[in-house]
């Protein structure tokens, strides 16, 4: 059972929207340290992705800590809890993260991003390698789409997200660091090798509070918040590529958060049955499906095979409200 001024502690921590920082290992017992007191701890190494040697009032231990943080650097912390272990919060940095100048340069970067022309949101694949490695066997339809929904998560989109799960403990730090926005450093082996490049490079890009490589991630970001529509597109088996778009209702035009309708459409071109677009709108929890094929014999043995279609869905407790078949 958890100690009553640690679970308090905790939800006020979260209400507040802090992250919790827990002491992993220390070098040697940690001497006596009481909840609410506030320390400065010095970054000494980063000892892995993520988990960080700290000194803390005068004592080395580890911790994993959120995004890079460079040696030397001095954050300001709090003592959340002393048991089960040493649990601590971030307050600030002795160097402010943020100046009003660099929060301007930051609203400006972001609102020309947004400006830009964009006709959707386009993720592809970066991996190079199918989302289900078949090996000859037959696709598992189910594996498959948590495959698909796994690469859509680690695709960078909803890292902001991702983070604030992080925060709760909802998500790990090896997660978080499959993302686009944590290959940066490792793609340059080190910060300091990226520090080292030539001055002109270095000008070119200090203005930018957001790495180039970004850049483009960043504006699919602020776009999807926009037209609450996403595509991502990739190779689903080895020698099948698919487009696949998401589009949900605005929360806002809902009546009720579980009436949002969302719709999904995927293309592809399958060996036997040719051209093929599905779109699947699902609505107060049912769907609507519309198939259609580029060729005549695909239509029919489509439409021989929906009644079983419809008996799949129901089995997953999702009713087929209306099907058709079209061909294009």
């Amino acid at each position: 059972m958890q100690p009553s001024n640690l679970i308090n502690n905790l939800q006020t921590l979260h209400r507040s929207g802090k992250p919790v920082i827990v002491a992993e290992a220390t070098t040697h017992p940690v001497n006596k340290l009481e909840p609410g007191q506030r320390l400065q701890a010095t970054i000494q190494e980063q000892v892995s992705p993520g988990l960080y040697k700290v000194q803390v009032a005068g004592q080395s231990m580890q911790m994993r800590l959120p995004g890079q943080i460079q040696s030397g650097k001095v954050l300001e912390m709090q003592v959340l809890s002393n048991s089960p272990k040493l649990t601590f919060s971030i307050f600030a940095s002795t160097n402010p993260i943020a100046t009003q100048e660099q929060i301007s340069a930051t609203s400006r970067l972001l609102s020309n991003l947004a400006d830009l022309p964009l006709e959707r949101t386009l993720i592809q694949s970066t991996s190079g390698r199918a989302i289900w490695q078949t090996n000859g066997l037959p696709v598992d339809s189910k594996q498959l789409a948590i495959a698909l929904r796994t690469a859509l998560s680690n695709s960078g989109l909803f890292y902001e997200s991702h983070q604030a799960q992080w925060v709760r403990g909802e998500r790990s730090t090896a997660q978080l660091l499959i993302e686009p926005q944590n290959q940066l450093d490792r793609d340059a082996q080190s910060l300091d090798k990226l520090s080292a490049q030539p001055a002109q490079q270095g000008k070119a890009d200090a203005g930018s509070p957001i790495a180039k490589e970004l850049l483009s991630l960043v504006q699919q970001q602020l776009h999807t918040l926009e037209t609450h529509q996403l595509t991502w597109t990739g190779s689903v088996w080895p020698g099948q590529q698919m487009q696949w778009e998401i589009q949900g209702q605005p929360e806002q035009d809902a009546a009720q958060p579980d009436e949002r309708q969302w719709s999904t459409e995927m293309e592809l071109a399958l060996p036997k049955l040719g051209d093929l677009h599905a779109r699947l709108v699902f609505s107060q929890g049912e769907v609507t499906l519309t198939l259609q094929a580029a060729d005549g014999d695909s239509v029919a043995l489509l439409n021989r095979h929906l009644p079983a279609l419809g008996m799949t869905l129901a089995e997953a407790g999702i009713p087929l409200n209306s099907s058709v078949v079209e061909k294009t």
